[in-house]
Parts: C-alpha cells; structure tokens; sequence
C-alpha cells in the first residue's frame, strides 16, 4: 500500500525529499497521504506540524519513510537526483510499470467526493476480514473523506449523505453484505459528538 501511495505521488510530479516526508507524516498512519492520491479534489496538506508528534514515533516514522525510498530506488522503481541542495525524487519507467501492475491486481474505485449535510446522523458499521485488509483501509480512508467520525475501527458516523458513487464502489468491491449503513433520527448520547 505504501509503495503504490508513494508512487502515485511520484508518478503525478517529482517530488523533493522534504515534500515526500511531510507527506508521509501527514497522519501517522497515511490518511492525509492516502486521501491525496485517491482523493485529490480534496484540500492540499501542505505543511505537517511535526511538533505535535511524539518524538520517537516521529523518529521511527521518518526511519520508516528513508527505508521505503531507499528500498524503492535499489528496485530501480524511483530515482534520486541533486538540484542545487535538494534532492529530487522521480518515478522511473519501471517504477510506472510497478504501479501499474499493482493497480491491476487490486483497483480502488475513485470518485470526486462531495460534502452535502443530510438531516439525519448515518451509522456504517462493517465486518471485513483481514484477507481484504486492502478493501477494509480503502473504506476507511473514504468514510473519513466523506467527512466521518470513527467511533470504533468497524463503526463509524456523520451527517453528511452518502453518494451514489460510493454505494456502486461498494458493489464494486463486493462489500455490500459486509457492511451495514444506518440512519439515526435521534441523537441520543450521540449529542456530545457535535456531529
């Protein structure tokens, strides 16, 4: 999942290796990078506050992120350039060749997201095994483009509708049973969530 996000980025411009890193450090488990690539009419996350990380999960994450570009570039899937005192990351012709393959063997639906308030309060609740981790983190990097609020890993909520996209990328992925989409028109305890 990391290799193809990085990929991506690198496939839509050259990136310069502080602009890669605070993209990867933009959620310390890649929603922002996440919502950048398959989400990219969504605001720009341009700057990451690296103080309100914990310093050794900062340390650890960024060890992580060298790791990854260096793993990427002995594969010869990205290469390292110097420009001036900066050093300037690209996708080689093999590195698009990977991320086509690995598009091919699993293919996230993309679609524009769109923000529209419904009057009641929406509850998905969804039950995907860990064979489809894939598909699990892909519902849950969209739930939270679509502006919603986890409640637990499987249960989550908000007031915005739900597009039609969304329901046919479910179909598309063979997720309808696994999950469960609920309207709620009282808000209960819910109130404390300022939803």
């Amino acid at each position: 999942m990391k290799t193809q996000l990085i990929l991506e980025i690198l496939k839509k411009t050259g990136r310069i290796t502080e602009s890669l890193l605070n993209i990867f450090l933009s959620g310390y488990d890649y929603k922002k990078m996440k919502r950048r690539v398959f989400y990219p009419t969504l605001p720009d996350f341009s700057k990451t506050d690296t103080t309100r990380i914990n310093p050794k999960l900062l340390q650890k994450e960024k060890h992580k992120f060298y790791s990854l570009l260096s793993r990427l570039k002995r594969q010869g899937f990205v290469e390292k350039k110097q420009k001036g005192n900066k050093t300037w990351w690209t996708i080689t012709s093999l590195g698009r060749e990977k991320l086509e393959k690995i598009k091919i063997t699993f293919h996230f639906p993309l679609f524009n997201v769109r923000h529209e308030k419904d009057n009641d309060i929406n509850l998905i609740v969804f039950d995907i095994p860990e064979k489809h981790r894939a598909k699990r983190d892909w519902l849950r990097s969209t739930l939270l483009a679509l502006g919603f609020t986890m409640l637990q890993k499987s249960v989550w909520i908000g007031r915005n509708k739900l597009p039609e996209e969304f329901l046919n990328a479910l179909a598309e992925l063979d997720l309808i049973d696994s999950v469960h989409i609920f309207k709620i028109t009282q808000t209960g305890t819910l109130k404390k969530l300022n939803l």
